[in-house]
């Protein structure tokens, strides 16, 4: 089982930025994402509409949650939040959780966590992937022209040793996101 590991959380400079600079806003992005699936490599379209993000400090109680009750309490928590919508292809879902932090040259990145639908396969089977409740989707959008970003289709949350939120891949690649721009 082949895992990635990605960090959701950086240090109080950063909240301190975040704060000041008043980045945590709605917008609106497009890109292409492209990722494994059983039939092979697909590309499609994606597109993000954030409605309500929060800063690093705003997500903080949430660290208690998943930290005291795990996965499942942290998606009970965050299920049905409303924070926005992801379009990737033909499909729509909810946005649960947006987190936005200054990227790279002036930039922001934006971790955005969804509730994923089990599989009746997963479920019936009681596979191990049951415990990899969310999506989550890292999206870079540089001060100017476009970005890139992550998708982990099937992904865990935990903390590690310095307090950083991770999120954990379930096997295969995770998937990519390219061209983002952001369109509002």
């Amino acid at each position: 089982m082949k895992r990635s590991l990605i960090g959701l959380g950086i240090g109080l400079a950063s909240v301190a930025v975040v704060l000041a600079t008043g980045i945590a806003k709605p917008g609106t992005f497009s890109a292409t994402a492209t990722v494994e699936t059983k039939t092979g490599t697909r590309s499609m379209p994606f597109n993000l509409v954030v409605t309500s993000p929060m800063t690093m400090e705003e997500a903080e109680p949430l660290k208690d949650v998943l930290a005291k009750g795990g996965q499942h309490a942290l998606l009970n928590s965050i299920r049905g939040a409303g924070r926005g919508k992801i379009q990737l292809g033909g499909f729509e879902y909810p946005v649960d959780l947006v987190v936005v932090e200054p990227g790279s040259g002036g930039g922001l990145r934006y971790y955005v966590v969804t509730s994923r639908a089990m599989s009746y396969d997963e479920v019936n089977e009681g596979t191990s992937s049951t415990t990899h409740p969310f999506s989550v989707f890292v999206v870079n959008v540089p001060s100017f022209g476009m970005g890139d970003g992550r998708i982990y289709p099937r992904a865990a949350l935990s903390i590690d040793e310095e307090g950083h939120v991770r999120a954990e891949h379930y096997e295969g690649r995770a998937g990519t996101i390219k061209d983002v721009k952001r369109l509002k």
